[in-house]
């Protein structure tokens, strides 16, 4: 099935200067990349993309990590992509692997490049898990006008 998924490269991978080597293993998926950009992560668009962490005591680390705080990134900068194409989230979820670095194959982002320092997963990137959660984030990160049809 054709579909859409978010695509965000966080600080962590931002900061080891990952991006090329990230984008270009999406790339091998054959997907399309439809749109892309950098953005400010304020802490208001933050609580946005994270509302089912909403009430949890870890939620300011979650905010604080994305904004690039643990990374040194003064600017606050993710950089965000929409894919496109058959299984888009299914293909690109498997290509990060789990979430927790220390469960994911070393063949995959996160199990090549993430990292758990303490109670911080340095994970790389997030991508969307559902079709439902797929539109969204991609809603909340870009504006219709903002992705090619």
């Amino acid at each position: 099935m054709k579909e859409r998924t978010l695509v965000l490269i966080k600080p962590d991978a931002i900061s080891k200067r990952l991006t090329g080597i990230i984008i270009d293993r999406i790339e091998h998926l054959g997907l399309d990349m439809k749109a892309a950009k950098v953005v400010v992560m304020t802490e208001e668009l933050a609580r946005k993309h994270y509302p089912h962490l909403e009430g949890k005591p870890f939620l300011q680390d979650v905010i604080n990590f994305m904004r690039g705080d643990y990374n040194g990134i003064k600017d606050h900068r993710i950089y965000a992509f929409v894919y496109e194409g058959e299984d888009a989230i299914s293909k690109i979820r498997t290509l990060l692997g789990p979430t927790k670095p220390e469960n994911a194959a070393p063949d995959t982002i996160r199990g090549a490049f993430g990292y758990t320092k303490g109670d911080t997963m340095f994970n790389c990137v997030h991508a969307s898990g559902t079709p439902e959660d797929a539109a969204r984030e991609i809603a909340l990160w870009f504006k219709p006008e903002e992705i090619i049809a």
